[in-house]
């Protein structure tokens, strides 16, 4: 296996990762009437893999940008409450 193309295929997938949790996140945030429940699956998914990813990669002396995570805090990103407008616009 070529070392290039491997590092190239984590990257990629963990980019991949990283967007899909993200609509993953507004999904659940601007459910579809029916999905409220069905929406929080996806998001506490997304946070373990990326989580377990973030957590091992230094014992394999992986650092998270080689990853494409480094920009990505699942505790912040994805569990975060949204504001709702009347706290936004009254800054």
């Amino acid at each position: 296996m070529n070392n290039e193309n491997f590092k190239n295929y984590i990257r990629y997938a963990g980019n991949l990762i990283k967007e899909q949790a993200k609509q993953a996140k507004k999904d659940e945030d601007k459910p579809q009437a029916g999905f409220e429940d069905y929406n929080k699956g996806p998001v506490i998914a997304y946070y373990t893999v990326i989580s377990i990813l973030k957590n091992q990669g230094p014992f394999f002396d992986i650092e998270q940008e080689d990853i494409s995570l480094a920009d990505i805090n699942p505790e912040v990103d994805l569990f975060s409450v949204p504001k709702k407008k009347s706290e936004t616009n009254s800054k």
